[in-house]
């Protein structure tokens, strides 16, 4: 009787099992960068999107010049939030 060992990660000269790579970080960027929030208050944030979305408009991109303005839109948002908890 013949028995097969299928899918272990074992070498035959050495006993040691494999080190697997299990990194979850493999595109090289920290995973605090994602993490990072926007500088400055919130409409000089919208500002900033307001700028990238009229600069994608004349470049052609309708679409990147949209997702600009729902930012802009969404901290527009946050700051009349803000303003009415004060």
């Amino acid at each position: 009787m013949t028995f097969m060992k299928k899918n272990i990660p074992f070498k035959r000269n050495n006993p040691k099992p494999l080190k697997r790579n299990n990194h979850k970080n493999l595109n090289g960027f920290d995973n605090k960068v994602s993490r990072q929030r926007p500088k400055g208050n919130p409409l000089e944030v919208k500002g900033k999107y307001e700028s990238l979305a009229k600069d994608a408009s004349s470049a052609g991109d309708r679409i990147a010049a949209e997702n600009y303005m729902q930012h802009a839109e969404h901290f527009l948002r946050v700051n009349n939030a803000l303003k009415k908890s004060d």
